[in-house]
């Protein structure tokens, strides 16, 4: 049971991160400013998060180490999510959603390098596998040629480093028995009060008449985000950042078909292939971990 919970937790979220960018580039286009989503979603994540712990009979404690936690959380965060949204208005999303594949390798170098991991053998072949998912959906699409790298490519291919970072502290300075839904509300709301200045600076709101149609958007994806949060939390506790991120395996593919379907691309013979080779990642992580167990 407890693999086939991860299994379903790691599929579930990799949905969730599949969809977030087509998302992302719908709300561009729609003409909501970067800081208005890191800031209005942080809050409204914060609320959610807060009424289902209530709904759930839990409590809110929070302290100066969850504080600190946080705002921890919220800074590496939101260096990567904003230059993500702003890289995903200029980058294909089907292009975008393989370059942050590489995320897992990057944690579990990065995990190794900290001590936070141990060598593992399959571990590492369900990550190489993982990534040859990846390049079979990248260097088989149309503009993935290096002529065409720019500097929203670019900005888009720092990304899996940066969102390592994110995803070992947030495992290695968890507090000492904190839930994970008081980890997603001192993060949501650490990362929409680090939001607030570049509101107030570089796109204040001067009326209510400047929320338009594209607000409720927004509202839906928070929505959405919450049960992200819970999931990626509850996961980050119990499995480890490694293992979490193996959900970018899940979400490289859905990526692509979500831009497939949104954004009137072609399917080929090659995006099969990549599924194929992600669901033989996700089965060789679970061995690895059951075999450690």
């Amino acid at each position: 049971m407890p693999g086939l919970l991860q299994a379903l937790l790691v599929v579930g979220l990799g949905a969730f991160w599949g969809v977030s960018p087509a998302l992302n580039k719908v709300l561009g286009w729609a003409g909501l400013p970067v800081s208005h989503i890191l800031a209005f979603s942080g809050a409204g994540v914060g609320v959610g998060l807060i009424v289902l712990q209530r709904a759930l009979g839990g409590k809110l404690r929070l302290g100066r180490r969850e504080a600190l936690y946080g705002l921890g959380c919220g800074i590496l965060l939101n260096v990567p999510w904003g230059i993500g949204l702003l890289a995903v208005r200029h980058v294909p999303v089907t292009l975008y959603s393989v370059v942050v594949s590489s995320t897992p390798m990057w944690t579990y170098g990065l995990a190794l390098l900290v001590g936070r991991e141990r060598m593992s053998l399959m571990r590492v072949s369900a990550l190489a596998v993982g990534f040859a998912s990846s390049l079979a959906v990248i260097l088989t699409r149309q503009g993935a040629s290096i002529s065409q790298i720019d500097s929203w490519l670019l900005a888009a291919m720092s990304l899996p480093l940066m969102y390592a970072f994110y995803n070992v502290y947030t495992s290695a300075a968890w507090p000492k028995g904190m839930e994970p839904l008081t980890a997603g509300i001192v993060e949501s709301f650490a990362s929409s009060l680090l939001a607030v200045p570049v509101v107030l600076w570089l796109d204040p709101v001067h009326s209510l008449s400047d929320f338009h149609r594209g607000y409720w958007l927004l509202a839906a994806a928070i929505a959405m985000w919450v049960l992200e949060r819970v999931c990626f939390f509850s996961m980050i506790q119990r499995f480890g950042p490694v293992t979490t991120v193996q959900a970018v395996y899940v979400s490289t593919p859905a990526g692509v078909l979500f831009g497939l379907a949104l954004f009137a691309e072609k399917a080929d013979s090659w995006l099969w292939v990549s599924l194929a080779l992600v669901m033989l990642a996700l089965w060789l992580n679970n061995r690895a971990i059951a075999k450690a167990r």
